[in-house]
């Protein structure tokens, strides 16, 4: 299944959630700063308008146990309407529109 994509989206797996973030799905869940969460069974997206809100969010999720390397990562993904993924991973395909797990 697609999840929508907006204006600039934080993607992640569900498992690397579920092995790595403090408190699962559920506590990635109560962090989001807004109600733009999308999910289907293999991804998670947070969706926000702007850069500071995505600096805010990601700031949170690294202190939850997910790892930032300067746009290197492979627990999530930073997906833009404009620039399309900042980094690549090899676990999700995206169009301009909709995101969905590679191979799952």
């Amino acid at each position: 299944m697609a999840i929508a994509l907006e204006f600039i989206n934080l993607v992640v797996l569900k498992s690397t959630l579920e092995t790595k973030y403090q408190g699962g799905i559920e506590q990635f869940r109560k962090d989001l700063p807004n109600r733009s969460l999308r999910e289907d069974d293999e991804l998670v997206r947070f969706g926000c308008m702007n850069w500071n809100d995505l600096e805010y969010f990601t700031d949170i999720i690294v202190s939850k146990g997910l790892t930032y390397l300067e746009q290197g990562t492979t627990d999530f993904v930073v997906i833009s309407s404009l620039k399309g993924a900042l980094w690549n991973v090899d676990w999700i395909e995206f169009d301009a529109n909709t995101c969905y797990a590679k191979n799952p």
